[in-house]
């Protein structure tokens, strides 16, 4: 159902991550991406043209379900698709390529609605995203426990989220009922909005938060900064958070090395207690058989012919036709976005937690299939923390 929402705003031209909720969206990824635990069962369908229905299955430790169903006014066809035709990149979540953000665009207000019940517990959960201008929406959130045993009494929390965006900044209105809590969130993107793909983004953002009910803030503020390499096109990102009420710092650096292969590392420092801790991921992508990486056409590996051929024809080409022409960061986006992967591994470790973490996700027939498992090392061996099987299937 994430996958459908995706779809839902780039149907609509809405970008998610022009926000100060996913500003450190690489990094989670890549670092603290979940293990499945048990096994899992998901088949989801699209029932008619404007709604699509799920059901899963999950055994660890006891057999339980969930039914959703999700509902768009707006046809998805032209962003979705199913589990056999999807690409995986698609689909898995990995580095996050930005690009500057544009003015949104949409003439029509479209509506999500989306509902989940979970067996045998009867938990509830439901989302509403509605689009109330072309720069605003406005995004609901639900949840509600029901009343379990004698001692417990029933629970409903419900977050309302006003978003209004720009290509030059973003913000964030949220009331929650737990606590009577009430944040914004604000990000604004330095420089001027250009749509060429190869521009560097750097952006400043924060939240505050307030709980009237127990009077407690909350709040932090980052920089972030994406770019691609001049002579290569591959992308970079480095993020600064900082909360200064609770001393925390955080750093991280992102770079994909290359289509196949992205390695991440964060570093978090508390100046209150000086604990620190390290974090190195890593994300690898494999290709399907039949498709052959892109030839390399380093200068140095050509022969002494073929070097002089093309500084010949170097010293002819207009500037302004070599941008446009050998643009290093468009054939770097492109080959992303056209190459037919077959599966990929994330891996990531932290040297305060000791812990490793390992995920493999691909393709199987129609099915998409995702298994890892976490280990701690803190004793003198290995030691299995949790491991799981997710298969999932959609038409």
């Amino acid at each position: 159902m994430e996958y459908i929402q995706k779809c839902f705003y780039s149907s609509t031209n809405w970008n998610q991550y022009n926000s100060y909720s996913t500003f450190l969206e690489t990094s989670k990824q890549i670092l603290d991406f979940p293990v499945p635990s048990g096994f899992n069962l998901n088949v989801s369908a699209k029932n008619a043209e404007y709604s699509y229905s799920s059901v899963s299955l999950s055994q660890f430790g006891e057999l339980a379900g969930s039914f959703s169903y999700l509902y768009s006014s707006i046809d998805l066809a032209p962003s979705y698709s199913d589990s056999k035709s999807a690409s995986l990149q698609s689909i898995i979540e990995g580095y996050r390529l930005l690009s500057p953000p544009k003015n949104p665009t949409y003439d029509k207000r479209p509506a999500l609605l989306y509902g989940k019940m979970y067996l045998p517990s009867q938990f509830l959960e439901g989302m509403l995203v509605k689009r109330l201008s072309e720069n605003s929406q406005l995004l609901v959130k639900f949840i509600n426990t029901p009343k379990l045993n004698k001692l417990s009494n029933t629970t409903t929390i419900m977050n309302l989220s006003y978003q209004r965006q720009s290509a030059k900044s973003a913000q964030e209105f949220v009331f929650s009922t737990n606590e009577a809590l009430f944040g914004l969130r604000y990000i604004y993107n330095l420089g001027a909005p250009t749509s060429s793909m190869d521009s560097s983004l750097f952006s400043v953002g924060c939240e505050l938060w307030c709980a009237t009910q127990s009077l407690a803030p909350g709040m932090s503020t980052g920089i972030r900064y994406s770019t691609h390499l001049t002579s290569s096109g591959k992308p970079l990102t480095m993020t600064l958070v900082m909360n200064p009420l609770l001393g925390s710092i955080e750093s991280t650096y992102a770079i994909k090395t290359n289509i196949l292969s992205t390695f991440v590392s964060k570093y978090s420092f508390n100046i209150y207690s000086y604990e620190s801790d390290l974090s190195l991921g890593c994300h690898l992508w494999r290709l399907n058989a039949s498709s052959k990486p892109a030839p390399d056409y380093n200068f140095n590996k050509l022969e002494e012919i073929e070097q002089k051929r093309l500084v010949e024809n170097f010293k002819h080409i207009k500037p302004s036709k070599l941008m446009l022409d050998n643009n290093s960061t468009t054939q770097f986006v492109n080959r992303h976005e056209t190459s037919d992967f077959k599966s990929s591994l994330k891996c990531s470790t932290s040297l305060s937690k000791k812990q490793v973490s390992l995920l493999w996700e691909g393709k199987f027939k129609d099915w998409l299939l995702s298994t890892g498992v976490k280990m701690d090392y803190k004793d003198q061996g290995l030691r299995n923390v949790g491991y799981g099987l997710d298969l999932q299937y959609s038409s």
